[in-house]
């Protein structure tokens, strides 16, 4: 019997697309799956359109009211029942055979693989997503923080997970968990475009501002995943230093204590003393100032 696969859809208002994303599953070449829909309180017709999918792989988890995707995903992840499990978005889609190219490295190639990524084909441009990689090989962290960027999807072996969830309180930063558990892993790239990522669409366009107040809330609670912070100052430590300071200067501006937490966080990290002195300078100013630095540095193109 092959490994049964979950694949965790969160889902809100997508009753124009979620049914392309169920049918590419239905007609995958791998039919040894777990399809969860995590219905997120949609008020459109998702939910009929889902009523109607007669398939005993299918199943759907509705929370009454919205909250949020961050929380939807959590939903499938505590409802897995596969030896693997993914996460797709209910508005993409995956080629026929997505999943059994992927599932033939652990079970062909190395057993000892226990996650597999692969790139996706982006609508708007016909092109690969995920930059970086060329062409098939093992990822190690590093490469992962330091060479990967843009959009990739892959298969991830369940017992990676273990007790971890992502944080809901961190609007789309998903590198909290996924960084956990590539340390975990031993993970195999294939250079193929096997999900098909719709960047078509208004709801892809984010029109939200960053204000003083919500950067300082982020920071506020990514002070409580240090695991994930040793992580990104371990590989990545000048990208790193750079956050830190970014982060002293919105918890100045909102005259919050844990910028102390970043402060001393940045003086432990070697080198960066460019980043260390307007830190120290911050760090012992107000948020006046702060704030005003603030409008410099990112002008200055120091901080985002």
């Amino acid at each position: 019997m092959k490994p049964l696969v979950s694949v965790i859809i969160p889902t809100y208002n997508r009753a124009t697309t979620i049914g392309r994303t169920i049918h590419s599953l239905l007609s995958q070449t791998y039919d040894n799956l777990d399809i969860i829909v995590v219905e997120d309180g949609s008020k459109d017709e998702t939910m009929k359109l889902l009523d109607a999918i007669k398939d005993n792989r299918l199943r759907v988890i509705r929370h009454e009211v919205n909250r949020g995707v961050t929380a939807a995903k959590n939903t499938g992840l505590n409802n897995i029942r596969g030896e693997w499990f993914t996460i797709l978005d209910s508005d993409d889609e995956i080629v026929p055979d997505a999943i059994e190219v992927m599932m033939r490295i652990p079970l062909e190639k190395d057993p000892a693989v226990t996650a597999v990524t692969c790139n996706c084909v982006d609508t708007g441009t016909g092109i690969y997503s995920g930059k970086g990689l060329t062409g098939d090989q093992y990822l190690d962290l590093s490469t992962l923080i330091n060479v990967c960027t843009g959009e990739y999807w892959g298969l991830t072996k369940t017992e990676l997970l273990s007790n971890d969830r992502f944080n809901e309180q961190l609007n789309g930063y998903e590198g909290v968990l996924w960084h956990k558990i590539n340390e975990r892993a031993r993970r195999f790239y294939i250079h193929k475009g096997l999900r098909i990522y719709h960047t078509e669409g208004s709801d892809r366009v984010s029109k939200t501002t960053s204000s003083i107040s919500k950067v300082s809330h982020h920071y506020q609670v990514l002070s409580n995943e240090p695991h994930y912070l040793d992580i990104l100052c371990k590989y990545s430590p000048d990208v790193f230093a750079k956050d830190c300071l970014r982060a002293i200067l919105y918890l100045v501006a909102d005259k919050k204590k844990q910028a102390k937490f970043y402060y001393f966080y940045l003086r432990e990290i070697r080198g960066n003393k460019v980043y260390k002195t307007i830190s120290f300078f911050v760090y012992h100013s107000n948020a006046f100032i702060a704030k005003s630095l603030i409008k410099f540095l990112t002008a200055a193109k120091i901080v985002k």
